[in-house]
């Protein structure tokens, strides 16, 4: 065999992170950029699927475009509870390690605040950001 052909069969392919949101995708997108700029260029490459509504979208996207031979992970913000645990349980159903960005900081936000939130993808109200 020859030398050319030895590093063929070692190389990798370059992992995929999909973003899944109910929305655009950007606030996702955004952080798993930020995540990525911290490796080499190129490390990874980001793959958006945004407006989800149901389950079934990220089960049929997900059938159409995942290679068993490469790498990937899941990152999502899915403000809908019951479609954040769906798309939760089937990605660990598929053995695809995976990330929720929104749902644990909602979470913490509502406690702090005792409100409930609007739950509404894309939803944005005016937040006072204060450099210290």
């Amino acid at each position: 065999m020859a030398d050319a052909d030895v590093l063929f069969e070692t190389a990798t392919a370059t992992p995929i992170v999909f973003v899944i949101s109910d929305a655009r995708g950007e606030t996702a997108t955004g952080v798993v950029s930020a995540a990525a700029s911290q490796f080499t260029d190129d490390i990874v490459i980001i793959k958006r699927l945004g407006e989800v509504r149901s389950v079934d979208t990220v089960k049929n996207y997900l059938d159409e475009n995942v290679d068993p031979d490469v790498p990937l992970a899941v990152f999502h913000t899915v403000v809908d509870r019951n479609l954040r645990r769906d798309i939760r349980r089937e990605l660990d159903k598929r053995g695809i390690p995976s990330i929720d960005l929104l749902g644990p900081a909602v979470t913490i936000i509502s406690t702090l605040t005792g409100e409930e939130p609007v739950n509404k993808a894309g939803h944005r109200t005016k937040i006072e950001i204060q450099n210290v």
